[in-house]
C-alpha cells in the first residue's frame, strides 16, 4: 500500500486531503505541530487506522528525514504566511523556502513525487487589479513582482500576501527545473469552500483556521463579506485534483506543464444568502436579510481557463456551488457548537490581510 505524507494534516484543506486519500488506498502520514499533536492523535488515532501523526514544528529550516521515511509522495498544503518575521526579508525567506525546503528535503531522501497546494493568485498582479479586469487566466499568468519590490516593505498585507505566493511558486519552479529526479506539480486554486474533515477536531475560532470559509461563517453572523474575486473550489474537488495529479507523468521539457489551476466557477454572496433564506428558514435570523445591499465589484470579474486540469487531471465535473455552500455551512454550524463565545467575535474583518482589502474598497 503506497504511503503519502500530507503536510498540515490538521488543517480544513489537510484534513479533508487525509480523508480522500485514505479512501484512495493510500496509508496517510499527517504532519501537525507539537501544540495540537497530542489532541489530534486522541481525538483521529481510532477512527483513522491508516493515519499516522508526525510532530513537525518548521517547515523552513527543519530536517524532515523522519517525517518523510517510507514516503512515496508527498502532498504540501501546510505553507507559512509571509507575516510576523524580522522584517520584509525575513517574511519572504519564510515564504520560500516553505516551499523550497520540502522539496530539498523530498529530494534528499530520494521522494520524486511532490504536489503542493498552491494560490490562484500567483496568476495575478498583486495589486489584485487583473481580478476585476474581465481577463480569463492560464497556467501561463503569472503576477508581476519582483524580490526587491517585496523587500521594499512598503505595501499592504493584501499585496504581500499575493506577491509571497508568486514569489515563492516561482523558487519552487526554480529549484524543480535544477533537480531533474524531482517530479512536482502544483494546485493553484480560488477560494476554497465545503465541509469540515468528519471525526477531525474541529477548526480553531480564526480567520487563518477557517481560511476562505470565514466568508460564509460572516453571513451566518448577519454581515457581508467585501467584494472578492467570487471564484471557487470545493475542498473536496481540490484533494481530487492533488490525488489525480500524483498520475500525471513527469513533464519532459517544461516543468510547469505540471502548473494547473482549478475552479469550479463563481460564488456570489447575494446568491448565497438568497439560496440560504429559502433552502434553510432556521437560519433566516442569523443571515442578512434578502433585500441587502452588496458592494458592488471594481468591473468585469476576471475568469480561470481550467482546460489543462481537465485534460490531464480528469477534472470535468466539479461539487457545485449549492453543493459546496450547504457542505461548508453544515461545517460552521457544527464548529460553532465547539467555539461557544469565541465564535462571537469571528468574521472576515478579523483576519490582517482582509481588513487590507477591506481598506482598499473605501
Amino acid at each position: 500500500m503506497p504511503r503519502v505524507l500530507i503536510t498540515g494534516a490538521n488543517g480544513f484543506i489537510g484534513a479533508n486531503m487525509v480523508l480522500h486519500f485514505i479512501a484512495a488506498g493510500f496509508q496517510v502520514r499527517g504532519t501537525v505541530s507539537g501544540g495540537k499533536i497530542d489532541n489530534f492523535r486522541k481525538v483521529v488515532a481510532d477512527k483513522y487506522p491508516s493515519l499516522e501523526a508526525v510532530q513537525v514544528d518548521d517547515f523552513v529550516k527543519g530536517d524532515l528525514t523522519d517525517a518523510m521515511k517510507d514516503v512515496d509522495a508527498v502532498i504540501h498544503v501546510a505553507s507559512p504566511l509571509p507575516f510576523g518575521g524580522a522584517g520584509p526579508k525575513d517574511n519572504l525567506n519564510t515564504v520560500v523556502e516553505g516551499y523550497v525546503n520540502v522539496l530539498r528535503q523530498a529530494v534528499k531522501n530520494g521522494i520524486s513525487k511532490v504536489v503542493i497546494t498552491g494560490s490562484w493568485g500567483s496568476a495575478l498582479d498583486p495589486t489584485l487589479k487583473q481580478a476585476f479586469e474581465g481577463l480569463i487566466l492560464t497556467e501561463k499568468d503569472w503576477g508581476s513582482v519582483t524580490d526587491e519590490e517585496f523587500l521594499a516593505g512598503n505595501h499592504d498585507l493584501m499585496w504581500t500576501y499575493l506577491a509571497a505566493r508568486t514569489l515563492a511558486e516561482r523558487a519552487a519552479w526554480d529549484f524543480a527545473a535544477k533537480e531533474p529526479a524531482l517530479d512536482l506539480a502544483i494546485i493553484n486554486c480560488p477560494m476554497i469552500f465545503g465541509p469540515h474533515a468528519p471525526g477531525f477536531p474541529p477548526p480553531e475560532a480564526g480567520p487563518t483556521a477557517l481560511t476562505s470559509t470565514v466568508h460564509i461563517y460572516t453571513l451566518l453572523k448577519g454581515a457581508i463579506p467585501p467584494p472578492l474575486p467570487s471564484l471557487f473550489c470545493d475542498v473536496r474537488d481540490v484533494a481530487r485534483a492533488h490525488l489525480a495529479a500524483l498520475s500525471v507523468p513527469k513533464a519532459e521539457s517544461n516543468v510547469q506543464d505540471k502548473r494547473f489551476l482549478i475552479c469550479a466557477g463563481f460564488m456570489f454572496w447575494k446568491d448565497a444568502v438568497k439560496y440560504l433564506h429559502h433552502a434553510h428558514p432556521e437560519l433566516k435570523t442569523r443571515l442578512p436579510p434578502l433585500d441587502a445591499e452588496f458592494a458592488p465589484f471594481p468591473g468585469p470579474l476576471t475568469t480561470i481557463d481550467a482546460t489543462r486540469a481537465k485534460e490531464k487531471l480528469g477534472m470535468v465535473d466539479y461539487v457545485d456551488w449549492k453543493q459546496t455552500l450547504e457542505a461548508t455551512v453544515a461545517g460552521l454550524l457544527e464548529a460553532g457548537k465547539a467555539w461557544g463565545a469565541n465564535a462571537a467575535v469571528l468574521s472576515t474583518g478579523d483576519d490582517a490581510v482582509m481588513k487590507a482589502y477591506i481598506s482598499r474598497q473605501k
